[in-house]
C-alpha cells in the first residue's frame, strides 16, 4: 500500500480563532495524498455567533481534529455526534462547564486584551499573530496567513461547554512544545485534569499545519492507522 496507512478516514479539521478553512490547505493535500478524505469548513464569523452556533454548522465525520479554539468545538460535537476518534492539536481541552477563557486562567499569565471592530468582534494585530501563531512558520507562508485572518466573535471564547458528562470517545492530544499561544505548561495542565488515551509531544509551534504540514500529516496518519476509525 506504499505510503498509505491501513486505515483511510474522513477527517474533519476544525480551525482556531481568527482563522478559516484555508489554514488547512497544505495539510489537507498531504492527508489526501495518503488516501484520506478531508473536510475543512469555515467557522461562522458573524458578531453574535456563540459556541453552540458554530458547532451546529459543522458536518459529522468519524475523525475530528480540533486546533486551538477548535478543541472546544470538537468537544461540543463529541457530546452530540460522537466521532470514533477525536484528536486535539495544541488545543483547548475542556471538561463540561469549562470555557476557553476559564482554561486560559489555569496558569498565571498576563491577560490578553484585543481591540474590537465596530461589531464587537476581536481583532488580532498582525504583530501579535506573528509572535503567537507563526514564529516558526516560513516567512512567505506566515505573510500570506496574516493577510487572511478574520475578526473573531467573542462567543466561542466565552461560552462554556455544556454541563453534560464527558463524551466517551477515544482521544489523542498532540502537544506542541514551542507553542506561544498555548504554552506547553498550559497544555500539560489541561491534560492533567482532563486525561486522554494517548498524547504525542512534538517540537512545533502553534501552527504546524503551516510550518510542517508533511510532518503533521505523518503523525495523524500514524494515529489513524493505529485506531482504525473508518
Amino acid at each position: 500500500m506504499g505510503r498509505h496507512s491501513r486505515a483511510m478516514a474522513t477527517i474533519l479539521l476544525i480551525h482556531g480563532a481568527w482563522h478559516g478553512g484555508w489554514c488547512w490547505d497544505a495539510l489537507a493535500e498531504a492527508l489526501q495524498a495518503r488516501g484520506h478524505r478531508v473536510l475543512c469548513p469555515d467557522l461562522p464569523d458573524a458578531p453574535g455567533t456563540g459556541l453552540m452556533d458554530a458547532a451546529a454548522t459543522l458536518p459529522h465525520a468519524p475523525v475530528i481534529l480540533g486546533h486551538s479554539m477548535g478543541g472546544m468545538l470538537a468537544e461540543v460535537m463529541a457530546q452530540s455526534r460522537p466521532p470514533r476518534l477525536l484528536i486535539h492539536l495544541c488545543s483547548y481541552l475542556p471538561l463540561p462547564g469549562d470555557s476557553l477563557a476559564a482554561l486560559d486562567r489555569l496558569l498565571p499569565a498576563p491577560a490578553r486584551h484585543w481591540p474590537r471592530d465596530v461589531q464587537g468582534r476581536l481583532i488580532l494585530p498582525p504583530e501579535a499573530a506573528q509572535n503567537l501563531f507563526y514564529h516558526d512558520v516560513p516567512a512567505p507562508n506566515a505573510a500570506a496567513a496574516l493577510t487572511r485572518l478574520r475578526p473573531q466573535p467573542p462567543g466561542p471564547l466565552r461560552d462554556p461547554l455544556p454541563s453534560l458528562r464527558r463524551a466517551p470517545v477515544r482521544r489523542h492530544y498532540i502537544l506542541c512544545g514551542t507553542d506561544r499561544a498555548l504554552p506547553i505548561a498550559l497544555q500539560r495542565a489541561m491534560l492533567a485534569r482532563a486525561p486522554v488515551e494517548h498524547w504525542h509531544e512534538t517540537p512545533w509551534g502553534h501552527s504546524p499545519f503551516l510550518s510542517d504540514p508533511q510532518g503533521l500529516a505523518a503523525v495523524l496518519d500514524r494515529i489513524i492507522g493505529t485506531e482504525n476509525p473508518s
